[in-house]
C-alpha cells in the first residue's frame, strides 16, 4: 500500500526528494482483548498511539535495495543474508538514501483516507542516477514504487514488546523502533512486506531465503531470456538493415540530390551550433575580461587617488599654515573629492585644481606683501611730512632775534 512521491526538482548537492508511506496505522477501536482485528499482510496492529513515540527514529533512517542486475536499476528484496549474534543483517542490500524526517498524516490510497506513518528524505541521484532515472521513469507512466518497513527492538529492550506478546494476526507492537526501509519488488509477499527485525524464527528466515532466491533467480532468467531476444531482433534488425541499403542504392538522382542537400543541411546545423559555442565561449571571456577589467581599474584609481594626493601635499608644503589658511576650504574639498573618486578618468582635473590653488595662495601672498610695501610707504611718508611740519614751525621762530624789551624804550 506504500505511496512513493518523487520530486522533480534537482539539487545541486545530488540529492532528490521524496515521500513515502511507510504503512497504515489501524483505529483503536479495532482492537478487542488486546488484539487487533484489523492487520497488515504480515499480521501486525499499528496503532498511532505507539507508533508517534518511534517517529525520531525515522530520521537518518536508511533508504535501501537489493539490486539484481549490473545496470543497478532492477530491485528485488530487502537483501537479507542471515543472523549474526541474533541480529538479521543486510550484506546484499544497498543504501541508496535517507529520511530526513517522519510524521503521521491522513493518505488518500486507491480513493480511501487512511491513516498512515509517512516519511520525508533523499535519494543519492549522484551515486545511483540509472536507477533514480529509472524510478522517475516509472511514476511519470503511473507504475506505483512499493515499499517494506523494516522495526527493530529499542536499546531499553531485547526484542520488540507486544501488547500481548507476539501472535500471528493481530499483534499490537507497543515498543520499537524503525531500522530501515527497502523499495521490493514484490509487495505482495508478506515475507517482503514488511519485515520485523530480531522478532523471526529460524523456520520464517528459511522460508523467506527460498522465496527470495526464487524470486532473484526467475528475474534473472528473465533477464537471460530478454537478451536472447534482444540479440535475435539485433539480427532481424541487421538483415532489414541490409535490406534497407540495397533498396537505398535503386534511389533516383533526384532523391541522391535531396540526401546530399539535406546533409549539406546538416553540416550547415552542426557549424552553426559550433559558431554558438565559440560565440557563448567568447561572450564569457568578454565577461571574465570585463570583470577583471574592472577590478584593475579599481586598484589603478586607488594608485592615482594616492598620487594626486601626494602631489597636493608636495604643492602645499611650499607654504606654511598661515599662507594656507586663505584656501583651507578649497584644499579640504578637494581632498574630499580626490578620495571619492572610483575611476582615474575622474581625476584628470585635479593638476589644474591644485594649480588654481597654489595660485589662489600665491596670489594672496602678493596682495599681503604689496599692502604690507604700501603700508610701510604710507608709514615712512607720514614720517617725513612730519618732521619737516615740525622743523618749520619752530624754525621761524627760533630765527628770529629776541630783544628784551626795556621799559624806557618806545617804538614810536
Amino acid at each position: 500500500m506504500a505511496i512513493f512521491e518523487l520530486s522533480s526538482k534537482k539539487y545541486k548537492s545530488g540529492r532528490r526528494m521524496f515521500t513515502a508511506t511507510l504503512y497504515e496505522l489501524q483505529p483503536p477501536d479495532c482492537v478487542v482483548d488486546g488484539v487487533g482485528t484489523k492487520y497488515n499482510k504480515n499480521g501486525i496492529t499499528f496503532l498511532e498511539e505507539y507508533a508517534k513515540n518511534a517517529l525520531d527514529s525515522i530520521e537518518n533512517m536508511s533508504v535501501r535495495v537489493e539490486f539484481i542486475d549490473e545496470e543497478r536499476t532492477i530491485i528485488a528484496g530487502h537483501g537479507e543474508t542471515g543472523i549474526i549474534n541474533d541480529t538479521p543483517v543486510f550484506e546484499n542490500a544497498t543504501v541508496i538514501g535517507h529520511f530526513t524526517k517522519g510524521y503521521i498524516d491522513d493518505v488518500v490510497v486507491n480513493g480511501e483516507t487512511k491513516r498512515c506513518v509517512c516519511g520525508k528524505g533523499y535519494l543519492d541521484e549522484m551515486c545511483y542516477p540509472s536507477f533514480v532515472s529509472t524510478l522517475e521513469e516509472n511514476l511519470n507512466n503511473g507504475i506505483s514504487v512499493e515499499g517494506s518497513i523494516e522495526i527493530y527492538k529499542t536499546k531499553d529492550n531485547d526484542a520488540i514488546v507486544y501488547k500481548n506478546g507476539w501472535i500471528e494476526k493481530g499483534r499490537i507492537p507497543t515498543e520499537y523502533i524503525h531500522s530501515g526501509w527497502d523499495m521490493v519488488m514484490f509487495p505482495a509477499d508478506p515475507a517482503s512486506t514488511l519485515l520485523e527485525l530480531n522478532n523471526q524464527n529460524k523456520e520464517e528466515k528459511k522460508t523467506m531465503e527460498f522465496n527470495m532466491d526464487e524470486i532473484k533467480n526467475a528475474v534473472r532468467t528473465t533477464i537471460s531470456e530478454m537478451n536472447e531476444k534482444s540479440d535475435t531482433h539485433a539480427k532481424e534488425v541487421a538483415d532489414l538493415n541490409t535490406r534497407i541499403q540495397e533498396l537505398n542504392s535503386t534511389i533516383d538522382e533526384k532523391d541522391s540530390v535531396i540526401s546530399e542537400k539535406e546533409e549539406k543541411i546538416s553540416e550547415l546545423n552542426a557549424s552553426i551550433e559550433d559558431m554558438q559555442k565559440l560565440l557563448k565561449k567568447m561572450e564569457d571571456e568578454r565577461e571574465t575580461y570585463w570583470k577583471e577589467r574592472d577590478i584593475l581599474e579599481a586598484e589603478i584609481a586607488k594608485a592615482k587617488v594616492a598620487e594626486k594626493l601626494a602631489e597636493l601635499d608636495s604643492v602645499l608644503g611650499e607654504f606654511n599654515e598661515e599662507e594656507k589658511k586663505v584656501a583651507e576650504e578649497d584644499i579640504n574639498k578637494l581632498k574630499e573629492n580626490i578620495n571619492s573618486c572610483q575611476k582615474k578618468e575622474e581625476l584628470n582635473e585635479v593638476t589644474s585644481e591644485i594649480n588654481s590653488i597654489k595660485s589662489k595662495i600665491c596670489m594672496a601672498i602678493v596682495d599681503k606683501q604689496k599692502k604690507a610695501n604700501s603700508d610701510a610707504k604710507i608709514s615712512e611718508q607720514n614720517s617725513t611730512k612730519k618732521e619737516f611740519d615740525i622743523e618749520d614751525i619752530f624754525s621761524e621762530i627760533c630765527s628770529e632775534t629776541v630783544v628784551e624789551e626795556k621799559e624806557d624804550i618806545n617804538i614810536f
